[in-house]
């Protein structure tokens, strides 16, 4: 979920209390600690990290105690002794887990997901609920962090509007995906695999996504789960292919856990074979958004370019917007994680 949301996410918190600490420092810390574990955009030193790091370790759950207490102590001016009606340091410690926690469960409902078990698991949490930036749950919220100085009722109000919009989207969600399923099992086609994902602007928009015979299909969706546009179809990644590059290569395997729907293209270059992989996740189907770098290349790229004697010769990664572009680079084999590295989710 983007900043903005987090942040006022806490605003709205901390203002739905009928009684808080009487301190000007009680809404700015809020705002501040439900954004904090999107601190973790600052973590990487080269674009593919960014896939193990963002919402890593600092969204992880089994190292929350440690977080929540971190963060408690940031908010020291909230359980003072000297500030007006101030919590015990039990109380702020319950309050910082309900911030962190909400941020958690609203970037697990996106198509980013979350590794909410990191280090000891990389399940990647992701209900396909939500877009990144959704107004329907955003908008609500700033308004009501307006009028409830005053009014804590108000701001509970949004609280409430917070989960049951969230679970509500998760939910629509996998009512759409049985609807399309049910769909296509009905004309006789038995996809291999099927996502219906929040396109942007959702829940107005959705697009639904399925593999066929080696072939990828998707396709806009009202929020109904009406077909919206002329079905697009493109070539599913070749499974052997994507094994082989991630056990010669630490990018390709990043890559390779990371996508959800992964498709391919290739074609001849001066040395043997070049090879694209896209995910259609990252793009959208809505007409007047655009998703893409200037030359029509689609972000979260994997390439690859294998040699007329069948080695791989370099690989090159097309990160998202604001990310440095390292261009083609040699091959480097993954070595497995340990140690610090390990903890925090990141390999050799």
């Amino acid at each position: 979920m983007d900043s903005v949301t987090h942040a006022v996410s806490g605003v709205a918190l901390i203002m739905a209390l009928p009684r808080r600490p009487a301190t000007a420092w009680a809404v700015p810390l809020s705002m501040t600690v439900s954004s904090l574990p999107d601190i973790d955009v600052f973590f990487h030193s080269i674009p593919i990290d960014s896939l193990l790091l963002h919402r890593g370790i600092t969204h992880a759950l089994p190292v929350l105690p440690i977080y929540v207490i971190l963060c408690s102590l940031l908010m020291y001016p909230l359980w003072r002794r000297n500030t007006p009606g101030a919590w015990t340091f039990m109380q702020t410690v319950l309050f910082t887990s309900l911030l962190l926690l909400v941020h958690i469960w609203l970037d697990c409902v996106t198509t980013y997901g979350t590794l909410a078990f990191i280090p000891f698991s990389d399940y990647r949490v992701r209900l396909n609920g939500m877009y990144i930036i959704d107004f329907l749950l955003l908008i609500p919220l700033i308004l009501a962090c307006c009028f409830a100085k005053h009014r804590p009722r108000i701001a509970a109000l949004a609280v409430i509007w917070l989960l049951l919009y969230s679970g509500g989207a998760v939910a629509w969600r996998m009512h759409l995906e049985n609807k399309w399923n049910a769909t296509l099992l009905a004309e006789g086609i038995i996809p291999a695999k099927l996502n219906v994902l929040p396109d942007a602007f959702s829940p107005l928009y959705w697009k639904v996504q399925y593999e066929h015979d080696g072939v990828c299909f998707q396709t806009s969706l009202a929020w109904n789960g009406l077909q919206a546009s002329p079905w697009q179809q493109g070539r599913s990644a070749d499974p052997d292919l994507l094994a082989r590059l991630a056990s010669e290569d630490r990018t390709a395997r990043i890559w390779k856990f990371f996508t959800l729907f992964p498709l391919q293209e290739e074609h001849d270059w001066e040395g043997g074979r070049e090879y694209s992989f896209y995910d259609w996740r990252f793009g959208t189907l809505v007409p007047f958004i655009r998703i893409r770098q200037r030359d029509g290349t689609d972000y979260f790229r994997l390439m690859a370019r294998i040699d007329e004697n069948d080695n791989l010769v370099a690989v090159r990664y097309i990160s998202f917007p604001g990310e440095r572009n390292l261009g083609w680079q040699p091959p480097v084999a993954p070595k497995g994680r340990g140690g610090i590295r390990w903890f925090i989710g990141l390999d050799n």
